[in-house]
Parts: structure tokens; sequence; C-alpha cells
């Protein structure tokens, strides 16, 4: 097994109750549980996605605007002059 890394977090009450219970019925520790469900969100996060359906990249090159330096003085466009976030 891999070196474990010590945390704290912070959950309510009740997911607490619901963890121990699925810990219980799984024979398993609440931190293994944890562990699992992490695991199970980041595998989630690695799935590919379909490029071809974003909303976005079908935009892409379908707006022509009348300044050439829009993606280096972005800020100026958004905001105007002397204005910074």
């Amino acid at each position: 097994m891999s070196h474990l890394h010590r945390t704290q977090i912070y959950i309510e009450d009740e997911q607490m109750s619901h963890l121990k219970f699925e810990a219980s019925k799984a024979r398993v520790a609440v931190s293994e549980l944890i562990r699992r469900a992490v695991d199970a969100f980041l595998r989630r996060g690695e799935q590919k996605h379909d490029w071809n359906k974003d909303p976005l990249v079908k935009a892409i090159g379908k707006i022509r605007l009348a300044s050439k330096d829009a993606s280096a003085r972005h800020d100026f466009y958004l905001y105007g002059e002397g204005k910074r976030r």
C-alpha cells in the first residue's frame, strides 16, 4: 500500500451517520470508504471529454473582431482604460 497522509475534514452529522452505516455494511473503516469515494471522483475527472459536443469549441472561428490585438489586450477591451481587477 502507498503511504497514507493524515488529513482533517469537516462533515455534517448526517453525512457521518450515513458514512458509518455504509462503512459498517461494507465492513471497512470510514476512512477507507472516503478513500474509495475520492478514487471514484478522481477517475470521473480522467474520463475523456467529447470536444466535438462542446459549445465553446463550436464557437471557435465564428467570431470576427475589428481589433487584431484582442488576445494581448483583453483586459482593456473588457474593463476599459486604467481599470484593473
